[in-house]
C-alpha cells in the first residue's frame, strides 16, 4: 500500500471494516494475501512446451510468494468436486465437461487461472472497447476468470476489470507477487444477497425534490462521458459465443441473470446533515463509554465512530448515508432518469437497494462495485464531521454534503499520476491491485479517504473530494463537482480520451 495508506491502515482498517460489514477484515497487504491463497494445478488439458514451463514457473513463483500450493487430488472433496476456496490453474484448453468449472460447488469461492499456449488477441492494443470485448470473448468461451496468453519470453494476463498486464520472463517474479496475488485473493463477484437488501419498486427517481436538476445533470454528464470515449459500453450476452447452451447458463448464473457485463458508475450522494465530530474524551458518557473497546458503536439511536486523527480520537456521529446511482447494466452515457436510476443507501449498518417501479429485478442488479460507493458515501459524511470540527472556515466537502450533495464517478481510466481537480486529494495508486467487488476493494476506498483528509488537513489545504486510483480497475472521483464537471474534469485530463489527444496518442486505459 501507499505510505500513506499504510501507515494509517491499522487505525482505520478496524473501523472500515466495522462501518461495512466486513468481519473477519480481509487480508490488505500483498504479503497476507498470498499467505491466504491455496492454489491448485488441474491435471493439464494440453502439453506443450511453453505450457509446461509456464505452469512450472507459475508453480513456483507462487509458492515463494508464500501461498500453499496443493497437489490436486488434496484439493478435492470427497465426492471429487474442488474446495471451496482452492484457486485452480488449469493448463491448455481442454473439452468443455473436463473443465474446472464443471468440477465447482459454488461459482464464486474457486478464482480460475488458464494457461493459454497462444498470442494474446490483436484486440487488446486497438483500444478500451475493442479489448474488453475480447476479454470477455475469451472468458465466455473458457468459462475462466484470469486467462493467461503465454509466448515465448513473455505473459499476457487479462481480468474482468477488463485490464491487460503484460510481463517478460525476467519480470515474472514480481508480476505474479505484486499483480497477480492480488487477484487471486479476491474473486471478482456481485454483491451478496445477505449483503445488500433488495426494496422492489420502492424508489421514484422523477419525484425527488431537485429530480429536474440530477437528471440534467446526470444527462449532461453521460453525454460527456460518449463524446471522450472514456466510459466503456455494455457487453451483451447475446453477442457472445459458448460452447454449448449450459455454458451461456453458466455465465449468466455467473453475472447474477445479468443481461451481460458493463462498466464505471455515476452517481450523486444526496444531502446529508451532518454534525461536527467532538474529541472522544468530550463526548457524552455513553459514547465515551460505548466506543472504549470498538471503533463503532451505538449510543440509543445514534451510530457513532472512534477516528484517531491529528493526534486525537474523535467521536464522529455515523448517519444513514443514501447515493442516486446509474443501475447495473444501463448505457451509463445514455441514461433514463426514470428507469436507469436507483437508490443505495447504508442505514444502520445494513446495504439497502432501492429499485424503480416497473423495472424488472432482473434489470437492477446490484453493482459490483457496491460496497466501493458505500465506502465513499459514508466516508464523506465522517470527512464532513471531522472537517466541519478541524477546519471549520474551509470545509468545502462538509458544506456541499449538506446541500446540494455530492458526486461520484467511476471509469476505467487513469489521468496522470499526481492529477486532480483543485482542492481534490489523490490516494490509492499503490494500493495493491485489487479487482471490483473485493471486500478490499472497499476498505482502501473508506481507509484511504480517511488517510487523505488527515494529509491535506496537515499540509493546510482546503479538502473538496478525492481521486481514489485503483490500479488495473479504474478511478473513482468523489467530491463537491458535479456528474458534469467531473466527466468534462476527466475528458480533459484522462490520456485515454478521444477529446484530449488524436487517435494516434490515446494510450489504452487497462495497461499496467
Amino acid at each position: 500500500m501507499a505510505a500513506l495508506d499504510r501507515d494509517r491502515t491499522l487505525a482505520y482498517a478496524p473501523l472500515a471494516g466495522a462501518l461495512l460489514g466486513l468481519r473477519p477484515l480481509p487480508p490488505l497487504t500483498t504479503d497476507a494475501m498470498a499467505a491466504s491463497l491455496e492454489v491448485t494445478f488441474a491435471p493439464p488439458h494440453e502439453r506443450t512446451p511453453r505450457l509446461e514451463r509456464a505452469a512450472a514457473d507459475l508453480q513456483r513463483l507462487l509458492a515463494a510468494t508464500g501461498a500453499v500450493v496443493l497437489p490436486y487430488p488434496d484439493a478435492l472433496l470427497p465426492n471429487g468436486k474442488i474446495r471451496p476456496g482452492v484457486v485452480v490453474v488449469e493448463q491448455g484448453q481442454g473439452p468443455t465437461e473436463e473443465l474446472a468449472i464443471h468440477h465447482l460447488t459454488s461459482l464464486y469461492r474457486n478464482p480460475l487461472v488458464l494457461l493459454l499456449d497462444e498470442p494474446a488477441p490483436p484486440a487488446l492494443d486497438a483500444g478500451p472497447q475493442p479489448s474488453l470485448d475480447a476479454i470477455v470473448s475469451t472468458l465466455a468461451w473458457n468459462l475462466t476468470h484470469i486467462p493467461i496468453h503465454v509466448e515465448d519470453g513473455a505473459w499476457t494476463v487479462c481480468t474482468m476489470n477488463g485490464a491487460v498486464l503484460r510481463a517478460t520472463q525476467a519480470e515474472l517474479g514480481h508480476f505474479v507477487r505484486d499483480a497477480l496475488v492480488p487477484k487471486l485473493a479476491g474473486q471478482v463477484a456481485p454483491p451478496r444477497r445477505d449483503v445488500v437488501a433488495i426494496r422492489e419498486g420502492a424508489f421514484a427517481p422523477l419525484d425527488l425534490p431537485d429530480a429536474a436538476a440530477l437528471a440534467r445533470d446526470v444527462m449532461d454528464a453521460g453525454a460527456t462521458w460518449a463524446a471522450s470515449g472514456l466510459m466503456l459500453a455494455h457487453t451483451s450476452l447475446d453477442t457472445l459465443t459458448y460452447r454449448d447452451r449450459y455454458a451461456r447458463r453458466l455465465v449468466s448464473s455467473y453475472l447474477d441473470r445479468r443481461t451481460g457485463m458493463s462498466y464505471g458508475f455515476l452517481l450523486r450522494q444526496l444531502p446529508t446533515a451532518v454534525r461536527p465530530a467532538v474529541p472522544l474524551e468530550e463526548a457524552p458518557a455513553a459514547v465515551r463509554d460505548a466506543l472504549a473497546a470498538r471503533p463503532l458503536a451505538r449510543a440509543g439511536e445514534t451510530g457513532w465512530a472512534r477516528v484517531p486523527m491529528a493526534g486525537i480520537d474523535w467521536a464522529v456521529e455515523v448517519p444513514d448515508v443514501w447515493v442516486v446511482s446509474t443501475r447495473s447494466g444501463c448505457k451509463k452515457t445514455e441514461v433514463d432518469p426514470a428507469t436507469d436510476l436507483v437508490r443505495l443507501g447504508l442505514a444502520a449498518g445494513q446495504v439497502v437497494l432501492e429499485t424503480p417501479a416497473g423495472v424488472p429485478a432482473a434489470h437492477a442488479r446490484p453493482s459490483y462495485d457496491t460496497m466501493v460507493m458505500m465506502a465513499h458515501a459514508v466516508g464523506n459524511a465522517l470527512v464532513a464531521g471531522l472537517q466541519q470540527a478541524l477546519a471549520p472556515d474551509a470545509a468545502p466537502l462538509a458544506d456541499a454534503l449538506a446541500g446540494p450533495g455530492l458526486s461520484s464517478s467511476h471509469w476505467h481510466g487513469y489521468p496522470p499520476p499526481g492529477v486532480a481537480p483543485e482542492g481534490y486529494a489523490v490516494f490509492g495508486a499503490d494500493n495493491p491491485p485489487v479487482s471490483c467487488s473485493t471486500p478490499q476493494s472497499a476498505v482502501y476506498a473508506l481507509v484511504g479517504k480517511l488517510a487523505a483528509f488527515e494529509a491535506s488537513l496537515a499540509a493546510g489545504r482546503p479538502y473538496a473530494g478525492d481521486l481514489h486510483v485503483e490500479p488495473h480497475h479504474g478511478t473513482n472521483l468523489t467530491g463537491t463537482l458535479t456528474l458534469a464537471e467531473g466527466a468534462a474534469w476527466a475528458a480533459t485530463h484522462d490520456p485515454a480520451s478521444l477529446v484530449a489527444a488524436p487517435a494516434a496518442e490515446v494510450v489504452t486505459p487497462h495497461a499496467a
